[in-house]
């Protein structure tokens, strides 16, 4: 008997066990898993090391847009409110690194005058006199100069330190402050700053004054990012220079700060010193995008 012929315009069916046009058969074995594939998964583990580096939020807890702006005068109530909720632990280490500081200027200064000799002229019913240092008083000066930067530099380290737990949030005590950390890089940071701010002044101040604001975050980027000193210049800079007008605002504020202390017969010195280091930490914190706890109530 023969196959009767196909309707008009149409194809004979296709043969059995056929896959439909555009399609194939489904893979052998287990594939795809029952229920299909498993979503993907939604974050990436975290990186390894020291990252991201201390002060900083991690990524996507930065400040919501249209978060107040940086403000001098909060810098300075939440400065105070750090150094009052903490005065103990803060004035302790202040007076003792004062003291050191205080011995270290005066050995200086004794040896110096060792070397001096004084030239005296009288005329008529006048008298004048001067120092003449010498060249081993030129010496003894250069020296206790650079000793005087390392040992500032490696208080500083610590000292910093300190006020960048306070910024973390986390309690301090008396011993928090006398931690160094990243010393040598500290060292050769200030050493650097030093010596650029120095040619700065000798280039007509000005540029000393401007070399002063872009540097001033140096410290707290090296003890916090624990980068290295040339690092932590390149860091202040970046910031400073994104941010001259409330940088230059906070180093004049810290300015004014410093001459109250001295004003009040220089027992407000052991008040001003730890406010200028909160200001700044405030103010470097802020600016570069980092976390400042709140005031504590």
């Amino acid at each position: 008997m023969t196959q009767p012929p196909p309707p008009p315009g149409g194809y004979p069916p296709p043969p059995e066990n056929v896959p439909p046009p555009g399609g194939y058969p489904p893979p052998q074995g287990n594939y795809p898993p029952p229920g299909g594939y498993p979503p993907p998964p939604q974050y990436y583990p975290p990186p390894q090391g020291n990252y991201p580096p201390p002060g900083y939020p991690p990524p996507g807890n930065y400040p919501p847009p249209g978060a107040p702006a940086y403000s001098v005068g909060e810098a300075v109530s939440w400065a105070w409110n750090k150094f009052s909720k903490n005065v103990t632990a803060i004035l302790v280490p202040t007076l003792v690194f004062g003291v050191v500081y205080a011995v270290l200027q005066t050995v200086i200064q004794t040896i110096t005058s060792a070397f001096s000799t004084v030239d005296s002229t009288s005329y008529g019913d006048g008298y004048a006199a001067s120092i003449s240092l010498g060249l081993g008083g030129i010496v003894v000066s250069i020296i206790g100069a650079v000793v005087t930067v390392i040992v500032a530099a490696v208080v500083q380290s610590a000292y910093i330190g300190g006020m960048l737990d306070i910024a973390n949030g986390q309690p301090v005590q008396i011993g928090s402050f006398f931690t160094p950390r990243n010393v040598v890089n500290v060292i050769i940071a200030s050493v650097l700053s030093s010596i650029i701010v120095g040619i700065g002044v000798l280039l007509c101040i000005v540029p000393g004054v401007i070399a002063t604001i872009l540097l001033l975050f140096t410290t707290a980027v090296v003890v916090d990012r624990n980068v290295s000193g040339v690092e932590g210049l390149r860091a202040s800079f970046a910031i400073a220079k994104a941010n001259f007008g409330p940088t230059a605002l906070t180093w004049l504020t810290t300015i004014g700060v410093g001459i109250l202390g001295v004003l009040a017969c220089l027992v407000g010195l052991v008040v001003a010193y730890p406010m200028i280091a909160l200001i700044t930490v405030y103010a470097y914190r802020k600016l570069s995008g980092g976390y400042v706890a709140p005031p504590t109530p």
